[in-house]
């Protein structure tokens, strides 16, 4: 019967522990209720009495639970090597990925600049041609003199600081439409990307209105609501006489950049005319934009992330120390209720809750080791006073393990000069309960220096291997680290290699048509402004369409740069809040696995002190593929209404 009871003991633990490495917590929880329960059931059908049932269902809680902990950990850990193995596997395609992002950024920056540029130079000279006003054909020639010039700056890689809400006005007012122009603006400020983003709708809006609504009178508002910023521009409808100066992905590409500010973006016909409206949750002040390693710009300070979800500890590290604490409560006052080792109930009065205050430090024995090597000693002098049933030195010696898991606490995690410490306090203590015990004759004093030398020495080894673990650990994210910042260098050159040779190379062209641009502009000549204007839209449009073609056959590599790349082939917005420096290999690419599990045009990325916030939208199957990610990393996943998701990757 012992060998059947034994067999089944093991088959529990083993089946516990596989559903810790597969499966996820909340399942793992459940069958560990579920095993509990059993072991709880069987004592009572053998006629065990309640308190030893309780006793049952005690100790196969407390060994479970370190049962638990060991599997979760095993879950972690091979979570984390298989991310690391990715994101070194990927370390050879990083280079292209990074080269993709910066051709990205270079297409959306060209768009923006000499694109918009040269379609306005084109417009007015087109439109110059057919008057006979020579004012306006004056305006004309000396608008494309001044925009040829900033276009070919732009060209040439000089880069003017991001605008604010009060650029639009310019913008405006240098916008010269057949129609007229009415605009209002009541937002004071805003933060800096999504001032940009206004500018830049503002912009697109004008140069598509130039296109395809020649001739139409414009309406531009950019108004401020209660933690809101809205930019809408509409026309009344017009002529599309020049829809072939158009690069492409103008609209596509101003979605994806309101959506990573947060907002939305909506265009369309509207009364006859067309509108585009975009609307920001803005935050309305200053928000700094920190420095970028290779990968997206963080967009400022990370706010607070939801409590629920970092609030998970029995997903986490600190499993391991609630699992150690439910152990040392198991093994205590579950032992003892156990048939055979019951205690009298005054007795068990006492005692219970000395071992509860014994085992329940180990909560807090990384956090707070003094704090909690401190409560555990405290219940000796307890029993040295004679209150309690058990003698002194038998409590020790009954629950010494613990102080010796305090005492690893204190090698793996904290200075050694605090482990030394550490370990002549549990030496004094444990020889001076084991010196006051019954079977002690002769000089007490003498008999406590040995037995606490004793102590001491036979508490080391515990320490010293808390030590080494947290050696080799250190050791390893020093290693880490520098690998990273290897790479990251190796990154930082390959961008800079790329934007430089875009510069020099292809862009030359484009350069070349604004200088023909100036120099027809200076001989007064607008039908020959007209030409190397069309002539540079059209050279801009063949180098955008270059640019945007991934220079890697495969997908993007799991990294902060691939996600980017990702981003952009999807045509999603995602903003990055806080300062990404310094994220571990396999914390990328677990937001990269997150994001391309997301689904819809706005996904915010949020870097906090404790760890990654992704959040965005998902269907069913890929919220259970997010469930598991999130939860090998010891981390969560919350729903909300019409497929919000949050995931959370503790650091």
């Amino acid at each position: 019967m012992t060998s059947v009871l034994l067999w089944c003991v093991l088959l529990g633990v083993a089946l516990l522990y596989g559903a810790a490495v597969r499966s996820t917590a909340g399942i793992t929880v459940a069958v560990a209720a579920g095993l509990v329960a059993a072991a709880t059931v069987v004592a009572a059908v053998r006629g065990w009495p309640p308190e030893a049932s309780a006793g049952v269902a005690l100790s196969a809680g407390g060994v479970g639970a370190v049962v638990w902990a060991f599997g979760r950990a095993h879950r972690r850990r091979r979570t984390r090597r298989e991310a690391l193995a990715a994101h070194r596997a990927a370390r050879a395609r990083a280079g292209e990925a990074v080269a993709d992002a910066v051709r990205l950024r270079m297409a959306a920056e060209l768009h923006d600049t000499a694109a918009h540029r040269l379609t306005g130079i084109a417009v007015a000279a087109a439109s110059a041609l057919h008057v006979a006003d020579p004012a306006l054909r004056e305006s004309a020639l000396r608008h494309a003199g001044e925009a040829a010039g900033l276009a070919r700056a732009e060209l040439a890689g000089a880069r003017a600081a991001a605008p604010g809400l009060a650029a639009i006005d310019t913008l405006v007012e240098d916008w010269a439409v057949p129609g007229g122009v009415r605009y209002r603006r009541t937002a004071a400020a805003a933060s800096p990307e999504i001032a940009a983003a206004a500018y830049r709708v503002v912009r697109e809006a004008l140069t598509n209105a130039a296109r395809y609504a020649t001739g139409a009178r414009l309406e531009i508002a950019v108004l401020a609501g209660p933690g809101r910023l809205t930019v809408e521009v509409s026309d009344t409808g017009g002529e599309g006489k020049h829809g072939d100066l158009g690069t492409g992905h103008g609209l596509s590409g101003l979605a994806t950049t309101v959506a990573s500010c947060g907002g939305t973006l909506t265009a369309g016909p509207d009364t006859g005319g067309w509108t585009v409206r975009a609307a920001f949750p803005a935050p309305i002040g200053p928000v700094p934009i920190g420095p970028a390693p290779a990968g997206p710009a963080p967009a400022g300070p990370a706010p607070a992330g939801p409590a629920p979800l970092r609030g998970a500890w029995w997903r986490g590290r600190r499993a391991w120390d609630a699992a150690l604490a439910g152990l040392a409560v198991a093994l205590t006052i579950g032992a003892s209720l156990l048939p055979g080792g019951t205690p009298a109930p005054r007795d068990f009065l006492v005692l219970g809750p000395l071992f509860v205050l014994h085992a329940l430090p180990l909560w807090w024995r990384v956090r707070r080791p003094g704090w909690s090597l401190a409560a555990m000693l405290s219940i000796y002098p307890v029993a040295m006073a004679g209150w309690t049933p058990t003698p002194a030195g038998d409590l020790f010696l009954w629950a010494w393990w613990v102080e010796l898991a305090q005492l690893y606490a204190f090698g793996a995690h904290h200075p050694r000069r605090k482990g030394v410490l550490a370990i002549v306090a549990v030496g004094l203590v444990g020889g001076l309960a084991l010196a006051l015990g019954p079977g002690i004759s002769g000089n007490r004093t003498a008999v406590w220096a040995v037995l606490a030398a004793a102590v001491a020495l036979l508490s080391a080894p515990a320490w010293a291997a808390g030590v080494l673990v947290g050696g080799a650990r250190a050791r390893r994210r020093a290693a880490e680290t520098a690998e990273r910042d290897l790479l990251r260098g190796r990154l930082a050159d390959v961008a800079r290699g790329e934007r430089e040779r875009i510069a020099e190379g292809l862009r030359g062209t484009a350069v070349r048509h604004a200088d023909a641009v100036v120099a027809a502009a200076g001989k007064g000549d607008l039908q020959a402004v007209l030409d190397a204007a069309r002539a540079g839209i059209d050279t801009l449009r063949r180098l955008l369409d270059e640019l945007r073609r991934p220079a890697g056959a495969d997908g993007p590599p799991p990294t902060l740069a691939g996600l980017e790349v990702l981003a952009a082939r999807r045509q999603a917005g995602v903003r990055h809040v806080g300062d990404f420096g310094g994220l571990a290999p396999e914390l990328e690419v677990g937001v990269f696995r997150a994001v391309e599990e997301l689904g819809g045009e706005r996904i915010t990325v949020s870097y906090l002190p404790e760890g990654v916030l992704v959040e965005g939208t998902a269907a069913r199957r890929a919220r259970r593929r997010l469930h598991a990610l999130a939860d090998g990393y010891g981390g969560a996943l919350a729903t909300g209404g019409r497929d919000d998701v949050r995931v959370w990757l503790p650091r």
